[in-house]
């Protein structure tokens, strides 16, 4: 199946819904010849993955994110997104979490094996990442049947180097300088391993972007190893 296969099955479901979108980029073909054109592991360090958008369809869109090795989204959720799949094309990191009793939790965090197909319900907040040692990429399609573009404009960013909830209409980085920034919020608390994880992988980006103050300033953050990470399963 070409793109344009996979665009038009989309189009032509019955009943758009996130069982039609999940079984149809499930079962589609679709690979790196198809998407060779969006497939670009070129873009500059201070963008946690590569992102590009490969087909707008008003209330759906299709995109193409690049994984180098050690690249990390922040955690961030999908704003205006109704919901979502992703397929990946390597073995990625995922990580999902939830708000309990006002507190962020890491439910777990697993290695998701190249060809699989993830379900991005409404309410996900989520991290992906490359934990290995070769670049991939991955197909993401967001549908919100009421808006007109920007699907995923207003996502929030849980940044704990910042102690702030980001919205922002683009990639869920680390680091974001102000100008990609719409607004900030309150940040809920996060259990130990959550914020701790998250600060180091701030850090490792702030080191990547070659932002010394930044880096030491994030890595005095980071609490002491007081209990084992959860294992990745």
């Amino acid at each position: 199946m070409t793109l344009e296969g996979l665009i038009g099955s989309l189009e032509n479901l019955n009943e758009f819904n996130l069982e039609g979108v999940y079984e149809a980029v499930s079962r589609s073909t679709v690979g790196f010849r198809d998407l060779e054109k969006w497939i670009d592991y070129d873009y500059p360090v201070s963008d946690s993955y590569g992102r590009k958008m490969v087909h707008d369809g008003g209330f759906f869109e299709v995109m193409i994110m690049c994984w180098k090795p050690g690249d990390y989204s922040a955690i961030h959720d999908h704003g205006k997104a109704e919901f979502g799949v992703v397929k990946v094309f390597g073995d990625a990191e995922h990580a999902a979490f939830k708000i309990v009793n006002q507190k962020l939790i890491t439910l777990g965090r697993t290695i998701i094996e190249a060809g699989t197909t993830l379900e991005v319900a409404p309410a996900l907040i989520h991290q992906m990442g490359n934990p290995g040692d070769s670049n991939f990429f991955s197909l993401h399609i967001y549908v919100n049947q009421t808006a007109e573009g920007n699907i995923t404009g207003g996502s929030r960013i849980y940044d704990y180097s910042r102690n702030a909830m980001l919205r922002v209409d683009g990639g869920a980085f680390y680091l974001l300088p102000e100008s990609e920034i719409k607004s900030r919020e309150p940040l809920p608390e996060a259990d130990y391993s959550t914020r701790q994880r998250d600060l180091k992988e701030a850090a490792k980006r702030a080191k990547a972007m070659k932002y010394g103050p930044e880096h030491k300033r994030i890595l005095n953050d980071v609490p002491p190893v007081l209990v084992e990470p959860p294992l990745i399963q």
